[in-house]
């Protein structure tokens, strides 16, 4: 089998029929996370057990392999083993081996974790696929704790001054992350209609969450509401409230004014721009390719710093032999 990287509304590795994150509908695909831009019903999906949990049925794949994170799995020829993503319950890394060549997929990836856990782990390979939503030098956010504190802050402030905090954030995966964050600060919360199904499915994977229940009209005192950036009717009905989006994109001030609010926090689940430098260090990768969000300006700077690198999206249908 004649290894390749291939671009064709997604990213394939060619001769094993393994689509890594397909924007279509494929016979065998890897799922890296659950989001609904990534999940598709393919006819059979590469995934970990948590993803397959959290996808709404209707974007389920028809057929699965789970595999968890560590284990190796022989496809065809080659070896693809699944690593922790950081990016949310249940994401992952591909590497895929091959004739001595490690091919390395990051999906969706976050290195630096609150709450003292370790930053997630990069496989060594001599070839990175890495996704550069956040690759220009102006996304640099802060340290996640401090960023977490001072989202604690401005809830405990509003909440004594008898204003209902709400935070705006994905429904599924940063609802859930950010109640785990800030739950050691003793906050209840209550989630948007929207949240509910993704908190429900979270408890169901694995992740327990801190007391919350759905908002429904006036909330009890002292509770946190979380609800997805977009579409704020039942936050509207609220008699005082003081809104914060909590993401990454707080960073550009006119994506911020785009939602209104009151306050912005640059926690992501992402990585930030130096940390997709140190994705590439951590590699060692030869030859970098960059997918989705800011392909060309991230493999733009790589190139500047010496490292082989070009956005893999650039046309249509790229091969690319190893």
């Amino acid at each position: 089998m004649s290894a390749q990287v291939v671009w064709d509304r997604g990213v394939s590795i060619s001769g094993s029929r393994l689509w890594l994150d397909p924007l279509v509908v494929r016979t065998f695909a890897f799922i890296s996370h659950a989001h609904t831009d990534h999940a598709r019903r393919h006819k059979e999906a590469l995934l970990t057990p948590q993803t397959l949990a959290l996808i709404p049925e209707a974007r389920r794949p028809r057929g699965w392999r789970m595999l968890g994170y560590d284990e190796p799995m022989r496809i065809g020829q080659a070896t693809v083993t699944l690593h922790s993503a950081g990016h949310m319950l249940g994401s992952a890394q591909l590497l895929f081996e091959h004739q001595g060549t490690k091919v390395l997929y990051t999906g969706d990836i976050k290195l630096r974790q609150p709450g003292g856990m370790r930053p997630t782990h990069v496989p060594k390979a001599h070839v990175l696929v890495v996704e550069s939503t956040y690759g220009r030098p102006h996304f640099r956010f802060g340290d996640p704790d401090s960023t977490v504190e001072a989202i604690a802050r401005w809830c405990r402030l509003a909440i004594d001054s008898r204003v209902t905090p709400v935070l705006l954030c994905h429904a599924l995966g940063k609802t859930e992350e950010i109640m785990l964050a800030l739950s050691v600060y003793g906050f209840k919360f209550a989630l948007e209609k929207r949240c509910v199904p993704c908190a429900r499915a979270y408890a169901m994977a694995g992740r327990s969450l801190p007391d919350w229940v759905e908002l429904d009209g006036e909330v009890e005192a002292g509770r946190v509401v979380i609800a997805p950036p977009a579409g704020k009717d039942e936050v509207r009905r609220l008699s005082r409230y003081r809104t914060a989006l909590v993401s990454g994109w707080a960073k550009d001030a006119e994506f911020s004014r785009i939602f209104g609010a009151d306050a912005t926090f640059d926690l992501s689940d992402h990585c930030d721009f130096d940390e997709l430098l140190e994705v590439v260090e951590r590699s060692g990768a030869e030859q970098v390719y960059t997918v989705h969000g800011y392909t060309e300006d991230f493999a733009r700077h790589l190139r500047k710093r010496g490292i082989k690198a070009s956005a893999l999206e650039a046309t249509e249908q790229l091969a690319l032999a190893l």
